[in-house]
């Protein structure tokens, strides 16, 4: 009986399967890693700099000739206009240039941006003044003198000391009618603005400016208040533009004025260290910012400049956005 049941036991020990044998686990293959040498990093490094270096020659190469570019008025007698977005008209000699008459009375008009005081700047119009913008013979007595205190004799003060040296001593500016106000039909700016009167000697005829010799315009081919004049009107383009909604428009007036503020100091400083080509005047009269001398005026553009910038970041553009030596540097080229 006990070997049966051994028998058994060993019967059912045969017939059981035996446990799977393990398999080691399989380790991944990693990719030896490339060891760089350290002649190879500094081959690297040799290189990288060098693509920089050239980089940097070739952005100095075209700022030095965007800086020295320069403009044939002989061969450009009509400056192509800037469209970007709109077009800008280049200012046209004053119409009265080259016309004396002894005895004179010279006419301008005068504006003041509508939300400046009374002693904000004085703007000479003149371009938009119309036909009553005369230089003419005088005739009979001076005007009197306007009474101290009044509005009329402290505007005739601001006149005189902004024409200086133009009114001479015993001369003086008469105001005519009252203020009225306009839209500038450039900028689209709300001014206002009153005809004025100097009564003065002729020794020299009026100039492209209007003036007699002393004072710079972009009329007269100057390429600084050309400059300042479109900045300004850029700018006041943009703000447009912000208001009517168009804000990709907005942003490439706003980006010229940036740009065409950004090359002027750059290229007064050129013109004056690099090449003694800078021609200074006690005066530079411009279309919208009034009569300045030269540091005003280099200062009011910045200014504009920076109040371009920041309307670009609003109109959605960058905060601070790039601009080529070509943009910056373009209004002294022909425009």
């Amino acid at each position: 009986m006990l070997r049966v049941a051994v028998y058994c036991v060993a019967l059912l020990g045969c017939g059981s399967t035996a446990p799977a044998p393990v398999k080691p686990p399989v380790t991944a293959r990693v990719a030896p890693v490339a060891k760089i040498s350290t002649q190879d990093a500094e081959r690297a490094e040799t290189l990288r700099r060098g693509e920089l270096a050239a980089a940097h020659r070739e952005l100095e190469e075209e700022q030095q000739i965007a800086l020295a570019a320069t403009c044939d008025r002989k061969a450009t007698p009509v400056a192509p206009e800037r469209c970007e977005p709109s077009c800008y008209r280049t200012e046209s000699p004053d119409p009265r240039a080259g016309k004396k008459h002894g005895r004179a009375e010279i006419v301008h008009l005068v504006c003041r941006h509508a939300t400046s005081d009374e002693s904000g700047p004085i703007v000479f119009a003149d371009e938009v003044g119309g036909a009553k913008i005369s230089v003419r013979a005088a005739r009979g007595r001076a005007p009197k003198p306007h009474k101290k205190g009044t509005w009329q004799a402290e505007l005739g003060a601001a006149v005189t000391v902004a024409l200086q040296p133009e009114v001479a001593r015993g001369e003086a500016i008469h105001v005519l009618g009252a203020w009225k106000s306009m839209t500038h039909p450039l900028t689209k700016e709300r001014m206002r603005c009153v005809t004025v009167a100097h009564r003065t000697s002729m020794r020299r005829a009026l100039d492209a400016c209007g003036g007699r010799g002393g004072v710079a315009c972009e009329a007269s081919g100057n390429a600084a208040a050309h400059g300042i004049n479109v900045v300004h009107f850029r700018l006041a383009e943009a703000r447009q533009l912000r208001a009517a909604g168009k804000q990709t428009e907005c942003q490439r007036a706003s980006l010229e004025a940036i740009a065409v503020a950004r090359g002027m100091p750059r290229w007064r400083q050129y013109a004056t260290l690099n090449v003694n080509q800078w021609k200074a005047y006690p005066r530079y009269r411009t279309r919208f910012d009034g009569i300045l001398d030269e540091d005003a005026l280099f200062t009011t553009a910045i200014a504009l400049g920076s109040e371009a910038q920041a309307l670009h970041a609003e109109c959605g553009g960058a905060a601070n956005p790039k601009t080529t030596a070509t943009q910056e540097q373009s209004f002294h080229t022909c425009w």
